[in-house]
């Protein structure tokens, strides 16, 4: 999936769990860093191209991608901050939600070789029409928590 479209389902997941959860509201800036910090060992991708050197120790879609990598950075960040580790780690389930739906998929319980793959190639049409459904549920969240 593409930045835009992880930037934005953490929003959306950000909005659902903040009707659930009273959080800081900092909490979101968390969600977006981890929602778009998995792809740190990609160098296509933005946050890549930024931090290049990571790229050259980690394997795209390899241990960052999974609940491991997650479970391992997340408690970093919360060792600073119990607020920022679950918004890190909400953004982070996030990424990995979303890159379990492209047709490369993800080996989410890295190291093993189980491989979770969908159907969406990203940069389709496809993520297109799925990133503009997830702005329309984020627009709509917005202006329904403002009136």
């Amino acid at each position: 999936m593409l930045f835009r479209t992880h930037v934005l389902f953490g929003v959306l997941v950000w909005f659902i769990l903040d009707r659930f959860v009273e959080m800081p509201g900092f909490v979101l800036g968390f969600v977006l860093l981890g929602s778009v910090f998995v792809d740190v060992d990609s160098l296509k991708s933005k946050v890549g191209k930024r931090l290049w050197f990571v790229a050259w120790f980690l394997r795209h879609r390899g241990f960052l991608h999974s609940l491991v990598g997650c479970l391992v950075l997340s408690s970093v960040v919360g060792l600073f901050n119990l607020w920022a580790g679950f918004g890190f780690f909400i953004g982070y389930v996030s990424h990995l939600v979303l890159d379990c739906f492209t047709c490369m998929g993800l080996k989410v319980f890295w190291p093993f070789g189980f491989r979770v793959r969908g159907f969406i190639r990203s940069g389709s049409w496809v993520e297109d029409v799925l990133f503009v459904l997830v702005l329309l549920l984020d627009v709509w969240l917005v202006f329904n928590s403002l009136f």
